[in-house]
């Protein structure tokens, strides 16, 4: 008989999470999938997100993109009791997740010295926009900004228009993953005695040009930049979307043998060879005059019939699907990445599912993420032991 698997791997980690947004949130949220019992700590006005668009029966889609699995509760930091009830949760709490800007989180009572020192053990996550040193420390970050700031979007977009934004909020959301990631090797060094708590500290920059990946290593070591080229790749050509006859497919001959059996499918074996496409360097050299080769070619089948043919020959491609249809296909489903949650009103929701797997110590999908200040009664009561008059009488001050 197969053992059965183990409790998630963070089962009994305490965690409390004060951001805000998508970096901060989206890390709590990783942190929930993997077991840990996470507590969403919101201001009385609650996250800004709860209120962007689009809002659907006063639920915000992007609040709902990054907190699922959480309990909510309110609290009015700026308060003196509200800074007493903090200091009882965090002495109760394995990880504190945080991304103010350094000023705005001294002022809040959420310095790394003062959390310490209510908690020695604590791991104190600081997730700013653009590191803790440095003359941009104080500054405010979001994801378009650094996308502007780190490169990225001077290489995004069409080489004879500007620069473009990426569509996801990639920065923001490897950030969390980074936060994330340096949170679990911390409670493990914990775990392990090798530290007690500890700071960690990420940033919006430092994600940035971390996952500008080759293109740091082009630049420093043979000084090149890319140039906007769309969907292309400055360096692999061709390997970039193409229109069809009845729509769009991402195609690319990423070595040269992949080229040869492209040529063939697209009926053009004498490019195969021929001195100015044969290799990857030469076909980088001249890929605007290969592309426009190309392109006529394309739009005789459609993506269906390409797909077919590119696939039977092992050259990288892949139908351009707009989300409905991403999330719609067999083997987004088969690997769990859509999930329905009962959304509290009677009907349920469709959340992002967890992002990984583990054999021994699975992940688990939480539910919807919480209504402003649902879970605050339930907190106090059963975290701190408060009763329902003491309750009542933080709600009348405005504490929670």
């Amino acid at each position: 008989m197969p053992e059965s698997p183990a409790a998630p791997a963070l089962h009994g980690i305490r965690v409390l999470d004060l951001s805000r947004v998508l970096a901060g949130p989206s890390c709590g949220q990783l942190l929930g999938d993997l077991g840990a019992e996470v507590i969403k700590v919101e201001d009385l006005s609650g996250d800004e997100n709860r209120r962007w668009a689009p809002v659907v029966d006063g639920r915000g889609a992007n609040f709902f993109s990054a907190n699922r699995g959480k309990r909510g509760l309110t609290l009015n930091l700026k308060s003196r009791k509200g800074q007493e009830l903090l200091e009882r949760l965090v002495a109760r709490s394995d990880v504190l997740i945080e991304n103010f800007p350094p000023p705005t989180a001294e002022r809040l009572g959420l310095s790394h010295a003062r959390l310490i020192g209510l908690n020695p053990r604590l791991i104190h996550v600081s997730i700013t926009g653009y590191g803790s040193r440095g003359p941009l420390k104080d500054r405010p970050g979001y994801d378009n900004m650094l996308q502007a700031f780190s490169g990225m979007m001077a290489m995004t977009g069409e080489h004879d228009r500007g620069p473009a934004r990426l569509g996801p909020s990639l920065i923001d959301l490897g950030t969390g993953m980074m936060a994330a990631t340096a949170t679990c090797a911390a409670l493990t060094a914990r775990a392990e005695g090798r530290a007690q708590g500890q700071h960690v500290e990420v940033s919006l920059l430092q994600t940035a040009i971390a996952m500008l990946g080759y293109h740091l290593t082009a630049w420093t070591m043979a000084g090149k930049l890319p140039e906007r080229s769309g969907s292309a790749v400055w360096h692999i050509v061709p390997y970039q979307a193409f229109q069809t006859a009845d729509g769009w497919l991402m195609a690319g001959a990423t070595n040269d043998d992949a080229w040869r059996r492209m040529s063939t499918i697209l009926d053009v074996p004498a490019l195969a060879d021929h001195p100015d496409y044969s290799t990857a360097v030469a076909r980088s050299a001249n890929r605007p005059a290969l592309i426009a080769l190309l392109e006529p070619i394309w739009r005789r089948r459609t993506t269906e019939n390409w797909i077919a043919l590119l696939e039977a020959a092992k050259v990288p491609c892949s139908p351009i699907f707009d989300i409905a249809q991403a999330l719609d296909h067999p083997q987004v489903k088969a690997m769990d990445m859509v999930i329905e949650v009962p959304d509290g009103r009677g009907g349920t929701l469709k959340l992002c599912g967890v992002p990984f797997s583990m054999s021994a110590t699975p992940p688990v999908a939480g539910g919807r993420p919480p209504d402003l200040g649902e879970h605050t009664d339930e907190i106090l009561t059963q975290e701190l032991g408060l009763a329902a008059e003491e309750i009542a009488a933080l709600k009348a001050e405005g504490v929670v």
